[in-house]
């Protein structure tokens, strides 16, 4: 578990995310990062686009649909 500190910056509340978040979630500065709730009081952070996560699911879930036709099809 890693453990930060909020400050304040203006009318903001910031946070500083520990170098190994940042190398594990490849952010970078400037960077837009995704909050979004998932339970009451708790949120999840990902600098993923949800929009396109849903793409990729729903990519993976053809490719597992019609994976004997792309393998037919790569050789």
């Amino acid at each position: 578990m890693l453990k930060t500190q909020t400050r304040a910056q203006g009318g903001s509340v910031v946070v500083t995310l520990p170098a190994e978040v940042t190398r594990r979630l490849a952010i970078q500065p400037g960077q837009t990062l995704y909050w979004r709730e998932s339970a009451p009081g708790t949120y999840t952070v990902s600098a993923l686009d949800p929009t396109q996560v849903a793409g990729l699911e729903a990519m993976e879930e053809v490719l597992e649909q019609y994976r004997e036709v792309f393998a037919a099809l790569a050789k």
